[in-house]
């Protein structure tokens, strides 16, 4: 890698926006999306008018062709000069603020996904706002006005034309403060220059590592990203995109690119992304690799949804698609004895909480294993000890715990019937994640005052979309041959069903969700026999909390 010229400077901040209007200092697309709020924006603009610093602007200045965002917040760039170009590397959100509300047209849409570009200055009370309520008078300065001379005076012509003459003056002093205020504001700005773009890329990711994250896929993206050339975010843009179709649209994308990382026979735990990607026989690769892991993983979510394994949020871990998707990748059409054995590895994982308490050495043997299990190299697993035990039944409800998880499998496996509607109809639990997220489980009863006893896994059911409130409320009102038809497919017991109903009409909210937490832990661990786990000891009055998550 050649010697990296790094170049600090000020720029007066409308010289800057011209070049960014101009298309000749432009937001690559590897950048992510404007994100800030528009309470941010005002916040920067007053930063601006009061002279305090936002900070300095990572530009690289190159001659290599990247591809840009045709637009910055509201205002479309010119396309692409002759010559070099500058890109921004890092500021992309200032910058986008400033260029959006001081240069937006008067023509233009100025709301666009929640933001107002529109944006005025009081000059009455120097304070900046949207669109004032009482109306655009000649007292609230448009910003989109200030750095242009001509757009300027026109504004200061109507302060011109009031009456008040006391007004007349302190406003347009106020207008010409504030005008001074953009134009002889100066940012600070690094110039990187001599530089590839996986050296520029590497610059970016060690700048991050104190500040805001660039994700890998951003990283990598970075760093492939051509012209007319294979785009790994774009790629998984469109894969995220099937995934929600799927139910699985909450996968995070780590586990997608820990996938092409074991597709390309690499550590999927690697850290410094950007010193792997630039090598060529890994950008050589990449396309068929991606390919390749995104076909094992379509194969390996077939496989799970097999197993009741219907949405992401009751995966227990990311790593088990992982792992999953590697198997189909190598071998996408198992023997019967093969799928046995896979299903058995899955459900004791799930239960035993096994990829939460390994190292990552752990976790890439048990990859190696499973790759020789698809390679017909190994019969079996050693790794992962299917004879392990499985964690006691949860405490404690939580929608991020891969025990939890592992208890909604069972609890889905009962197939939970509507409450309001056709009471033998079966809720569509995948539909329910989709649009409900972790509101799919509704509470029973749900008493601050008792937080302890609200939080328990027996006080959560699955419920209609339409379902407001506490649930029990909603049941009270069934018939008993209603309850007697709904209650077995929420995890009550035969025997349970009338004295369950019993407590309903008494409303005895303790016995019934009581019952019903002692029924499912029965209940899960006949499930988790038909699986061939190893059951933990039973604790019926005093469930162990987890504490394993689902990140790995």
């Amino acid at each position: 890698m050649s010697q990296i010229v790094v170049n600090p400077e000020v720029i007066f901040l409308g010289k800057l926006i011209q070049k960014i209007v101009e298309g000749k200092v432009r937001i690559p697309k590897f950048q992510r999306p404007f994100v800030w709020k528009q309470q941010d924006i005002i916040s920067l603009l007053d930063s601006v008018y009061k002279g305090y610093p936002i900070g300095s602007i990572l530009i690289w200045e190159t001659g290599e062709s990247i591809e840009c965002s045709s637009s910055i917040g509201p205002i479309d760039i010119v396309s692409r000069p002759h010559g070099s170009l500058s890109y921004i590397l890092d500021g992309q959100q200032r910058i986008t603020s400033l260029v959006g509300t001081l240069t937006l047209h008067e023509n233009s849409q100025s709301i666009q996904s929640g933001i107002d570009w529109r944006i005025y200055f009081d000059l009455e009370k120097p304070n900046f706002m949207r669109t004032p309520r009482g109306g655009c008078t000649s007292r609230y300065f448009p910003l989109n006005k200030l750095l242009e001379t001509s757009k300027f005076l026109t504004a200061a012509h109507e302060i011109q034309n009031i009456d008040d003459m006391r007004k007349k003056h302190q406003w347009l002093s106020a207008a010409d403060n504030l005008a001074n205020s953009f134009r002889d504001y100066q940012l600070p700005i690094v110039r990187i220059q001599e530089a590839t773009l996986s050296g520029v890329v590497t610059v970016f990711t060690r700048l991050n590592r104190t500040g805001r994250k660039i994700s890998p896929d951003q990283m990598i993206s970075a760093l492939t990203y051509r012209e007319g050339k294979f785009h790994l975010a774009g790629e998984l843009d469109k894969y995220q995109d099937e995934l929600v179709r799927k139910g699985f649209g909450g996968l995070k994308r780590i586990f997608l690119l820990r996938s092409i990382l074991a597709a390309l026979d690499e550590d999927i735990y690697a850290r410094d992304w950007a010193d792997l990607v630039v090598k060529d026989e890994i950008q050589t690769r990449l396309p068929k690799s991606c390919q390749s892991a995104m076909n094992g993983i379509n194969d390996a979510l077939n496989f799970l949804q097999g197993l009741g394994v219907i949405s992401d949020r009751i995966l227990p871990y990311g790593l088990q698609l992982v792992l999953l998707g590697e198997f189909f990748r190598l071998c996408n059409n198992p023997s019967p004895e093969l799928r046995k054995l896979l299903e058995r590895w899955f459900w004791v994982t799930s239960f035993s909480g096994w990829f939460g308490s390994v190292s990552s050495s752990q976790a890439t043997r048990a990859l190696q294993e499973i790759r020789q299990l698809a390679n017909g190299t190994s019969q079996g697993f050693h790794e992962v000890n299917l004879n392990e035990m499985a964690l006691p039944f949860p405490k404690t409800f939580s929608g991020h715990s891969a025990r939890t998880r592992a208890f909604l499998l069972y609890l889905a496996s009962l197939k939970p019937c509507s409450i309001i509607k056709n009471h033998t109809d079966e809720l569509k639990i995948s539909d329910l994640f989709a649009s409900l997220k972790s509101n799919a489980l509704g509470y029973i009863y749900y008493n601050p005052s008792k937080i302890i006893f609200s939080s328990i896994p027996a006080n959560r059911m699955f419920v209609d979309k339409e379902i407001n409130g506490d649930i029990m409320d909603h049941l009270a009102i069934l018939s008993s041959d209603q309850l007697a038809q709904i209650l077995p497919t929420h995890g009550f017991k035969p025997n349970s069903i009338q004295p369950s109903i019993s407590a309903l009409r008494s409303k005895n909210r303790s016995k019934f969700i009581e019952t019903r937490q002692k029924d499912l832990i029965i209940g899960e661990r006949e499930f988790m026999k038909q699986k061939r786990i190893q059951l933990p000891e039973i604790h019926l009055d005093d469930p162990i909390s987890d504490s394993d998550t689902t990140e790995s």
